[in-house]
């Protein structure tokens, strides 16, 4: 089960409603995310804030700046309220992921849509990691594989010596005392089991192909995914 997406929402005890009031409109969305709530007020410059996004009341900036240089720090996005243009200006110098929204009629929709869009952003980015994780245990299977592959002919040529000489000796009646015949038996024997193992390789080039192909598709996916994300 996926595990909904956490927004953490950094305020002041004088902006505690603008905190309720984000909560309250967000909920009464289908896919709201969790929330944590962090204050500002003697901020931890090295303090790590869990959360896919932060969205950050409109303070001073004196209180605005050391959050977003932990936040730039983590490489979280960052989204804030102010109609000031110096915290315009300067949140951006400070936090290249950090977006500003002027005040506005029906602020909150506004917060909301955009902050919903950049958790499809984050969630595209998470996906193309994976899709790259992935992409990279895939090539180093299939570099095993290849190596497998190209080995089963010289292996296939020794068993079948090995299986050939045995089958050959067992076929002189009374050449050899009881016990080595019975020795013989298992060396051809285990010699058949070894070729029906390698047998298996023979279809293994084709699975690396299919393998490879979709973790390639499943790659470009997710990255074109991240480059344009859904529009709202």
């Amino acid at each position: 089960m996926r595990q909904p997406q956490n927004v953490a929402i950094i305020s002041d005890s004088a902006s505690a409603d603008f905190a309720r009031g984000v909560i309250t409109r967000w909920q009464a969305e289908p896919d709201a995310p969790a929330f944590t709530l962090l204050n500002a007020e003697f901020w931890d410059p090295t303090r790590l804030v869990s959360g896919d996004i932060a969205i950050i009341a409109p303070l001073p900036w004196d209180r605005i700046e050391p959050v977003l240089r932990s936040l730039a720090a983590a490489g979280t996005a960052a989204l804030t309220a102010s109609n000031d243009p110096g915290t315009r200006a300067r949140a951006r110098s400070v936090h290249c992921r950090a977006l500003v929204l002027p005040p506005q009629d029906a602020w909150a929709d506004a917060l909301v849509e955009m902050g919903t869009e950049m958790l499809a952003h984050v969630a595209a980015e998470q996906r193309a990691r994976e899709a790259e994780r992935l992409a990279a245990e895939n090539k180093l299977f299939a570099t095993l594989g290849r190596y497998a592959v190209e080995m089963q002919h010289a292996f296939n040529n020794a068993m079948t010596s090995l299986l050939g000489n045995a089958e050959l000796l067992l076929m002189a009646p009374n050449a050899f005392p009881a016990p080595v015949s019975e020795q013989l038996g298992t060396i051809r024997a285990m010699a058949l089991r070894l070729n029906q193992m390698m047998q298996r390789l023979s279809s293994l080039e084709a699975e690396m192909e299919i393998t490879q192909n979709a973790a390639a598709a499943q790659k470009t996916h997710a990255h074109a995914v991240a480059s344009h994300p859904r529009e709202v």
